[in-house]
């Protein structure tokens, strides 16, 4: 028979056991849960500060932060160069290494007194064996020198002919300054951001007195002596086949208002060729009048400007994505709804600029970027369109928001027709990069004196920042034109072959070699 009191008390023991573990389990279950919804707010918290992080970065590096336009100074291959450089040899400083592969070197050698060449224990003399080098980097001041040109007469002892070694040609004629001193202002200026009175103050620091505005005169002579060379970069950018066209606000003195420096970006001229016009207004009759002539692709923002080129039938128009991604992205930044439609836009737009991206790093040729953005980016983009036509109702009117989401309906066509060329950017990420360094300058500088001078900036900005996104170092391309400018004013020189991407490098090099020469010369006699 069944001892049923026994089984009675064994099913309780495990109702019990069970019991107790049904109490274990809930109890750990609710740790989880209690760990989860941790795990869940700090999560959120990590996104808000990532985000709060990139505001500032945002704030403190975005359109308004400076690009490094530094270049190495060293020998002629490096004075030609401003990147690509092989690292040789450098200075650790506090665990960083400094390449100094490109300087020059001095040795400087230090030895015992003679009283200490004595062994201190047994008073026999010391041997050298063998040595230690340590290195520092260090700083030469500015150096001025006056070049004494002496020219030699000769004269005929028959007939009393005279006859006397010709006089070097002079950027500026009847001037005190040489090729080498304006352009040395030249960079301070427009690569540098230093203004001419401050360029002033420091050649007074070093006993040289040279009024500001004669540094501007200086600058303004040479520029005019080179204006067939900024004409010849108007040429070839006209001529192009694809452009870039952009403006950022200026001050301007005389009259006092506001102006606009255009900017008019050629990407496949070299590897990049920038022109640079100065205009009182913004107005659309300035692209309009400049590009009158102009046939091909152009890209530009939405500024209703120029809406007018868009319409011509010689003129294929196209819109910049980023434009539109921004004012999401400024939405974003104030709401901070990750569950809202601007965040929406910007995910979705996501692997359309990681394509972009990874297709630049490649380095794709024209063709294969078409067949991968109609591939690829294509879907992506007419989803979005569907989807922002369907939640534009949505949007309160007159918001943030609203203003995004309507830019980006009626800029759609031209913002997407990048698709269908390779050889055309998403963005004009280009043309803007190319006005930072102006922005820079004008924190600094503050505002063109007048209308006249602000074209004379316009031609140093479009020279010096051509030569840097062509690989030369503005420096030695800018002395390099102050020697021409002779040839210049004769027409003996064609200005087409003095752009940055037809000039003669060989010639350059030379050019970069003797000037290298010259210095050390100068440093050894004085």
């Amino acid at each position: 028979m069944l001892d049923l009191p026994r089984q009675t008390d064994s099913l309780k023991q495990v109702e019990a056991a069970y019991s107790l573990l049904m109490t274990d389990y809930e109890a750990a279950l609710r740790k989880i849960q209690s760990l989860d919804a941790k795990v869940f707010s700090l999560e959120e918290e990590i996104t808000r500060l990532k985000e709060q992080i990139k505001l500032m970065q945002h704030q403190r590096f975005g359109k308004k932060s400076e690009i490094n336009l530094g270049e190495p100074i060293a020998n002629a291959d490096s004075l030609l160069h401003i990147a690509g450089y092989t690292r040789k040899r450098g200075i650790k400083s506090r665990g960083r290494l400094i390449d100094t592969s490109q300087l020059p070197r001095y040795q400087f050698y230090h030895d015992l007194p003679e009283e200490h060449k004595k062994c201190r224990v047994c008073d026999h003399l010391l041997e050298r064996i063998d040595k230690e080098t340590s290195e520092q980097l260090e700083v030469l001041p500015l150096k001025l020198y006056v070049a004494e040109h002496v020219r030699y007469k000769y004269t005929c002892r028959c007939c009393a002919t005279l006859i006397m070694a010709p006089k070097p040609k002079a950027p500026i004629p009847k001037a005190l300054a040489g090729g080498s001193l304006i352009t040395e202002i030249i960079i301070n200026k427009y690569q540098s951001h230093l203004p001419l009175y401050r360029q002033s103050k420091i050649l007074a620091s070093y006993n040289i007195l040279i009024p500001d505005n004669t540094l501007g005169s200086w600058v303004s002579e040479a520029g005019s002596g080179l204006m067939p060379v900024y004409e010849a970069y108007w040429q070839a950018v006209l001529e192009a086949s694809y452009m870039q066209v952009d403006e950022t606000p200026v001050k301007i003195l005389k009259p006092q208002k506001k102006g606009y420096l255009w900017t008019y970006f050629a990407p496949h001229i070299g590897k990049g060729l920038v022109v640079f016009e100065l205009s009182l207004t913004r107005s659309s009759t300035v692209p309009e009048n400049r590009l009158i002539n102009f046939k091909g692709l152009l890209q530009t923002d939405g500024y209703a400007g120029y809406s007018n080129l868009r319409k011509q039938k010689r003129i294929t128009g196209f819109g910049c994505m980023t434009h539109a991604r921004r004012k999401f992205d400024a939405v974003l930044k104030i709401t901070k709804n990750k569950n809202g439609i601007a965040n929406e836009v910007i995910q979705r737009l996501k692997p359309v600029y990681a394509l972009e991206e990874k297709m630049r790093k490649m380095k794709l040729n024209f063709h294969t970027r078409k067949r991968l953005r109609q591939k690829q980016s294509w879907p992506l983009l007419k989803a979005l369109h569907s989807w922002l036509k369907q939640n534009a109702t949505k949007v309160p009117a007159k918001s943030k928001l609203a203003e995004a989401v309507q830019y980006t309906l009626n800029q759609w066509v031209y913002i997407i027709r990048y698709l269908r060329h390779g050889s055309v950017e998403i963005d004009t990420n280009w043309v803007e990069n190319q006005e930072r360094p102006v922005a820079l300058g004008r924190r600094n500088w503050l505002f063109f004196g007048h209308e006249e001078s602000g074209t004379i900036h316009a031609l140093w900005y479009s020279l010096v920042l051509s030569a840097i996104i062509n690989g030369l170092n503005p420096r030695v391309y800018i002395h390099f034109l102050l020697t021409k400018i002779h040839h210049i004013r004769a027409k003996t020189i064609d200005p087409m072959t003095l752009l940055p991407h037809k000039i003669d490098l060989a010639q350059l090099k030379a050019f970069a070699e003797e000037q290298i020469v010259l210095a050390k010369a100068v440093l050894n006699t004085s």
